[in-house]
């Protein structure tokens, strides 16, 4: 994770969050926000709100204000520690938030940005040796299908469109790839469909490994075209995950866990990012490994790294 401070901050004070019962309001100190957050004045609207992150509409986006446990993220507002347990006490859909100088305000809460830091992902680590990587692939692919069991269409009715994806990018074929990733969006249940998270994490693992490819260049661009083409088929939360994927944007969970498994890391620091990855959402997290491990099977080191 690489941390800048924001243009405009002071040192970082204590974080904290505080119910004020006199008032029925509560403050939220934002410890880092995405490097996609507006800078200046904002307004937004609640979109939804669960128990460890609220969706913020704003200007065509989504910012989500969201508990430590779920990690940075482009357009995140990550809270510090101490945050309550469940958010959806202070936060009702549809409510406005108003941000100025630096202070978020709604119904029943205020939200501290003007001590906040700005997130950006850290610059990739060195490439393990391929051999390497294989053998943590492997590993990888079956741990996660022990946590995993049967609970996603991933694993059952769209198993097949995700095979035959994956045999697309591996022969490069950018318009038969395109094909079968938009059967996928907006595929099963939730929130997030999980054909969208593994997506998500799909062009997590190709961004990684174009390694200067034209070929791999091409088919990447064709699936962009198509995810950014079909946003209207699936829910507003999943379109943004989309959306940012689509151009290379992606949560900080995931590229711990697409970094660990590149580098040299050690055995016990992949493992706690896959860990991490793995428990986002009830089945999120898991559907966008499958995505990354997926795609850098398919496209391995090239004889130049």
């Amino acid at each position: 994770m690489l941390i800048q401070p924001a243009p405009t901050v002071g040192p970082q004070a204590a974080l904290y969050w505080r119910p004020r019962p006199q008032r029925g309001r509560l403050t939220l100190g934002v410890e880092s926000i995405g490097h996609r957050v507006p800078r200046g004045d904002f307004a937004g609207r609640v979109h939804s709100a669960f128990a460890h992150a609220c969706n913020i509409a704003c200007g065509g986006s989504l910012l989500t204000v969201v508990a430590r446990r779920g990690g940075n993220g482009p357009t995140s507002l990550l809270l510090g520690a101490g945050a309550p347990p469940d958010l959806r006490r202070w936060f009702d859909v549809g409510e406005t938030l108003q941000c100025r100088r630096g202070a978020a305000r709604g119904g029943r809460v205020d939200i501290e940005l003007a001590r906040a830091e700005v997130w950006r992902p850290l610059p990739r680590r060195a490439r393990g040796p391929a051999p390497l990587l294989r053998a943590r692939l492997r590993r990888a692919t079956a741990w996660l299908a022990q946590q995993r069991g049967t609970r996603s269409v991933i694993d059952g009715a769209a198993v097949h469109v995700t095979a035959a994806l994956i045999a697309a990018c591996c022969a490069l074929d950018g318009p038969l790839a395109a094909q079968h990733a938009a059967r996928l969006i907006g595929w099963g249940e939730g929130l997030t469909p999980a054909g969208d998270d593994y997506l998500v994490g799909l062009c997590a693992g190709l961004d990684a490994m174009l390694n200067d490819d034209p070929a791999r260049a091409t088919c990447r661009a064709a699936i962009t075209e198509v995810l950014l083409g079909s946003l209207p088929r699936t829910t507003a939360i999943s379109a943004h995950w989309l959306r940012l994927a689509a151009q290379g944007d992606y949560g900080e969970r995931l590229l711990d866990a697409r970094d660990a498994l590149l580098s040299d890391a050690p055995r016990a620091e992949v493992d706690a990012a896959l860990r991490a990855a793995c428990a986002v959402g009830a089945t999120s997290g898991a559907d966008t490994l499958a995505g990354l491990l997926a795609a850098l099977a398919a496209w391995p080191p090239t004889v130049t790294e």
